[in-house]
């Protein structure tokens, strides 16, 4: 008989009597399911029993694919499999008593000593229970996030309504004959109140749903040009030295110019934010041609982002200004995403912050980008 190690490396199961393998069987807490060389049904373990809702004494002599129709194609396959390899293996959904089950099926040729296929034996895993679970963390961690932006919500326009009640009270004791007197300097600062409160009613609701609208010939280049002149009118920065490098020449997206621009403003204004005295504003684009994107990348020299820090950058109304709101960096990141791009920060405590911004040339709405993206972190 073949050693258990070599057994394992051929993903085939050799066992030498069956009793062993009802004693095993009945053990397990897995369901079993025995099957001949002809795919008849020769035993099930009671776990098997409670998956699939079956008495072991109406299957016993019965064809697989003709006992289990009622679970699926995908789990059929599990049978069919049989014919051409050795082992099979697939995570199928199943809808028994009415109700969705989540399994994990595993597939092995049995065989005798003489090496001949004697069976089949397949192991199924009723994973319902950590589906569920998993559900369930899903959807606490759903709810503290929406707490928590809730929290960030009411901090932010609490203090502004605070003082317009305050003044607006002050006001209403004042009146004589319905009329009030108001210094000018008054009604600007409730004016700037009220357009305090405005402005993160709009980055909420940018940050929530970014209203995108696609259009061809979308230059990159440009977006970029034009978001480093409104940040440094916005800003100043006659300290701040300027290292541009754009490539020429670059492919055009199908996108929405005027919400990428607001990312990068929004990038920008973080990178000019980090050197208030003086330093250099490094800014690049490329063109990625193994992954089919263009590349923008913004550094600067200011003082970096703790590594405690660093994994919070795109959570909503997280700031470590006090006069910030906090969705600078969460909405730009909601932009690239709902364009199918990513963003990857990095940063250096005391040796700046790095930005890379990937915007894929051809719009997918089903990439998957996560191998990509792990590809990019690998190389910077």
């Amino acid at each position: 008989m073949m050693h258990t190690a070599e057994a394992w490396d051929n993903k085939v199961v050799y066992l030498g009597r069956e009793e062993e393998y009802n004693e095993f069987a009945e053990a397990g807490k897995a369901g079993i399911i025995y099957l001949d060389a002809l795919l008849m049904v020769r035993n099930v373990n009671r776990e098997a029993e409670r998956i699939f809702g079956l008495e072991r004494s109406e299957v016993l002599g019965k064809r697989a694919d003709a006992v289990f129709r009622h679970c699926g194609e995908k789990f059929l396959k599990v049978f069919a499999a049989a014919e051409s390899e050795e082992y099979y293996a697939a995570n199928v959904r199943l809808n028994l008593r009415d109700q969705a089950a989540f399994v994990h099926v595993d597939s092995l040729k049995l065989r005798g000593d003489d090496g001949e296929m004697g069976g089949l034996i397949v192991i199924v895993q009723d994973m319902s229970a950590l589906k569920a679970t998993l559900r369930q963390i899903q959807t606490t961690q759903m709810l503290m996030s929406l707490g928590e932006l809730a929290a960030g919500v009411a901090h932010h326009v609490r203090a502004p309504l605070t003082t317009l009640s305050g003044y607006m009270q002050i006001m209403l004791n004042r009146l004589e004959d319905d009329r009030c007197s108001v210094r000018r300097e008054v009604l600007e600062m409730l004016l700037g109140e009220v357009s305090y409160i405005n402005n993160v009613v709009k980055e909420l609701v940018l940050f929530a749903k970014p209203p995108v609208s696609r259009e061809p010939g979308v230059n990159v280049n440009r977006l970029l040009e034009d978001a480093l002149r409104l940040v440094f009118k916005q800003m100043g920065g006659e300290n701040v030295a300027i290292d541009k490098r754009l490539a020429e020449e670059l492919p055009t997206l199908t996108a929405d110019g005027n919400l990428l621009k607001q990312a990068m403003v929004n990038i920008l204004q973080n990178a000019m934010e980090a050197m208030p005295e003086r330093g250099t504003l490094t800014v690049r684009s490329w063109l990625h041609a193994d992954l089919n994107m263009l590349v923008v990348a913004v550094a600067d020299t200011g003082a970096g982002v703790g590594q405690q820090v660093l994994p919070r950058v795109f959570e909503p109304f997280y700031s470590t200004k006090l006069d910030r709101m906090g969705l600078g960096l969460p909405t730009a990141h909601r932009i690239v995403t709902e364009h199918g791009g990513f963003i990857n920060i990095s940063s250096d405590e005391n040796a700046g912050t790095r930005v890379h911004l990937y915007l894929p040339i051809i719009d997918n709405r089903r990439r998957r980008l996560t191998g990509a993206s792990q590809q990019i972190l690998n190389l910077q």
